[in-house]
């Protein structure tokens, strides 16, 4: 794994407030123009009390310096909540259940109408919805992307849930110590801000625009034709849906077995799977590549220390992958594809790229070509996402007569992507989640979900018992 080592911080105390770096700022300006909250969902037992987790929410809050900021011209800027409701609570006739088109229709809704504007109010919501009379409760927390990431999410989820047990009364319940600190890149690495250095991945950026501009990658063949954007022709572009479920025991076993034999990640395998999908989706030149976007974290790729820390860490990379290749070849292109990702200089070139974009995105009378400029150089409508192993404990939202029935989490889908896959281990299992464009799919079990099943079986199968030469 390459580590990127940090320097020492820059002094905090700027009185004009703290930078704001371009992962940030992006989904500031995309907030703008798409729905950028991202996706907690928690079903749990029994009926939870809407005044005891408004509570708990506000105490979490208050232990995360970020969430009492908001942007304005580059910088943060301090901003009062203490007067802000956190918490918004619904009645549900039938129990909540991700198997319910409804009720995953009541949550999808409730964030398209209520999307979190960073620049006029604080980037975070919660819904409590009490399904069938208190037979079940659903927890479902939105933040911004430009504040939070999956961790950051679970941090503070979690969070919530110590001083909803805390205010309850469960015994043994004990409050949370210490912020959720938040630092700028500007601080965490200064390195990366000298002249030099900046200019250098800006030219790299420029280079590797240009050349996607030139190409002409394959997604995820879906039946939508035209426009992902809101504000043309179709008024429900932008509604989204998501699917849950867990990966069966057999094939997970299998899966982490044979990427323990072929020397790579889990992540490789699940990676080289969609592509397999992906390449029997529609026609394919023989001659020609896929591109999915996958990623990157650099929470775990800079000091230790940052990783208990709250903001958003997430820089998107473009994976491209020759069609045709066979089981080992594919895998190997993949594997190489992740370590390049992963590495200084691809992490600065696509950090380039996004702050090469934002004088475009503060432009609104650019916002246009700026939407045709992202189709084209994003290239692809697919985006594969593993968070990995969730620590956070979410067997139960405090105590045992709240234990958790379903969980799930996902980020923002903005164009051109038609969906992300995640891949999380939660509580001891792997699941197998996603968030789509309702437009994209009419059946996400039948068009995606099975299929991509499908071709992991046959992916480990080659692997397993690899064709003779």
């Amino acid at each position: 794994m390459t580590s990127l080592t940090t320097t020492a911080p820059a002094d905090a105390a700027d009185r004009g407030g703290r930078p704001l770096d371009a992962l940030a700022e992006v989904f500031v300006h995309l907030g703008e123009m798409a729905n950028t909250n991202t996706n907690q969902v928690l079903i749990v037992s029994g009926r939870l009390d809407p005044q005891a987790l408004e509570q708990s929410v506000r105490r979490a809050v208050a232990q995360i310096p970020l969430l009492h900021t908001r942007p304005e011209s580059g910088r943060l800027r301090a901003c009062d909540t203490a007067a802000h409701r956190w918490v918004e609570h619904l009645e549900y006739a039938a129990p909540c259940d991700f198997n319910d088109a409804a009720f995953r229709r009541l949550l999808m809704d409730f964030s398209f109408a209520r999307r979190l504007q960073w620049r006029q109010r604080p980037p975070l919501q919660l819904l409590l919805v009490t399904g069938n009379g208190g037979y079940n409760s659903c927890v479902y927390l939105n933040s911004h992307h430009g504040v939070a990431d999956a961790r950051s999410d679970c941090l503070l989820l979690r969070r919530i849930i110590d001083y909803y047990a805390l205010i309850t009364g469960v015994p043994g319940a004990t409050p949370p110590t210490g912020e959720l600190p938040f630092a700028p890149l500007t601080e965490i690495r200064p390195d990366w801000y000298r002249p030099l250095s900046r200019g250098s991945r800006w030219l790299r950026a420029l280079g590797s625009v240009a050349a996607d501009l030139l190409r002409h990658d394959a997604g995820f063949e879906v039946p939508l034709r035209g426009q992902r954007w809101e504000g043309g022709a179709d008024p429900d572009i932008g509604r989204l849906d998501f699917f849950q479920s867990l990966l069966p025991r057999e094939l997970e076993g299998r899966l982490v077995s044979a990427a323990k034999s072929a020397g790579v990640t889990v992540n490789t395998l699940l990676c080289a799977a969609l592509a397999r999908l992906m390449e029997s989706s529609g026609d394919r030149r023989p001659d020609g590549h896929l591109r999915i976007t996958c990623a990157v974290s650099l929470r775990r790729l800079i000091e230790r220390r940052y990783d208990r820390s709250f903001r958003n860490y997430l820089v998107p990379s473009g994976i491209r992958l020759r069609v045709g290749q066979d089981t080992a070849s594919l895998i190997h292109s993949v594997h190489a594809a992740f370590g390049r990702a992963r590495g200084d200089r691809q992490i600065g070139t696509e950090l380039g790229r996004l702050e090469t974009l934002l004088p475009l995105l503060r432009l609104r009378p650019l916002r246009g070509p700026t939407r045709r400029l992202l189709n084209l150089c994003q290239g692809t409508n697919a985006c594969y996402s593993n968070p990995g192993r969730i620590e956070e404990n979410f067997s139960s939202f405090g105590s045992p007569q709240h234990g958790t029935q379903s969980y799930v989490g996902f980020g923002c889908l903005v164009p051109p992507y038609d969906f992300i896959l995640y891949t999380p281990t939660v509580n001891g299992r792997m699941q197998l989640d996603l968030v789509y464009r309702r437009a994209a799919f009419s059946d996400i079990h039948r068009e995606f979900a099975a299929p991509f099943l499908g071709a992991l079986r046959q992916l480990l199968d080659e692997l397993e018992s690899p064709p003779r030469r």
